[in-house]
């Protein structure tokens, strides 16, 4: 079934992430053209409050949300800093959910997540070429029809070239690195409270005890961990598996990112104790 005219019953819902804010009418004019591409569909808010170009920090959002929406969700994820360049668009599958996003790495952490289905990846680029696009915002003139598609039933098997999930951009801040004395990860996000999510899953399970935090300007700070914020003694810096699924640090009613000086992007270092 194609998207079109006529008010269509029984739409897949549509997900949208994107580092639009909502100052200007970028969103607006994305769940538009959708309203009027696939009209019944329901639109779905993930964020657009990315920061700008923060691919990673959008990757973190869709890893962590997509297990809460609809089975059948069509997640339609658009930060894209090489909007108009040779970069592919992509789609993905995981279940019974579709992913459309620039080959940028924002769909890296999603696609890695342990337990889940394999995904089937699709390259869209050939299937864009029949769009007429601005320069500047093909998540508007672009993936917004194609998840409108995809919502009025189409598959991305239909729309797109099957292509090896190995051939996606991996950006360094996708997985932690194991080192002999502990483990690089990156700072994700950091949310309104001041805690840092990093790049480590919650099942991660260190050889040692972690006791450590080295930033990257040499400095060292004792880590706690700990199961709840409220185990953390005043001002201690703890470690602890957060709800959305990824190990965090954090100060108990105060911001970690204060206490540390750390940003999103950031690199720090677990350290373990033998």
């Amino acid at each position: 079934m194609r998207a079109g005219c006529a008010h269509l019953e029984g739409l897949r819902p549509v997900a949208l992430l994107t580092d639009f804010g909502l100052a200007d009418p970028y969103a607006g004019q994305l769940r538009a053209v959708l309203a009027r591409l696939a009209p019944g569909a329901p639109l779905l808010d993930v964020s657009h409050n990315v920061e700008p170009f923060a691919v990673s920090q959008a990757a973190f959002f869709l890893a962590a949300s997509a297990p809460f929406y609809p089975p059948d969700a069509v997640f339609l994820c658009v930060v894209d800093p090489g909007v108009g360049s040779r970069r592919r668009i992509i789609g993905a599958t995981v279940g019974g959910q579709d992913f459309l996003a620039p080959d940028n790495g924002l769909l890296g952490l999603l696609l890695a997540t342990p337990g889940q289905t394999a995904p089937r990846v699709y390259d869209l680029t050939p299937a864009a070429k029949q769009y007429a696009a601005s320069a500047t915002f093909h998540g508007r003139d672009i993936i917004a029809p194609l998840a409108a598609r995809l919502a009025a039933g189409e598959s991305l098997a239909n729309i797109g070239q099957a292509m090896d999930p190995a051939e996606l951009v991996r950006p360094d801040w996708a997985e932690p690195k194991l080192r002999p004395d502990g483990v690089e990860t990156h700072v994700l996000h950091v949310d309104r409270y001041g805690n840092c999510l990093l790049s480590i899953r919650k099942d991660f399970s260190p050889p040692h005890p972690v006791t450590t935090l080295r930033l990257t300007w040499g400095q060292r700070r004792p880590l706690l961990p700990v199961r709840i914020y409220s185990d953390l003694p005043p001002d201690t810096v703890g470690l602890l598996a957060g709800s959305q699924g990824f190990l965090e640090l954090a100060v108990n009613q105060a911001s970690g990112a204060e206490a540390l000086g750390l940003r999103r992007g950031d690199m720090v270092r677990l350290l373990w104790t033998e």
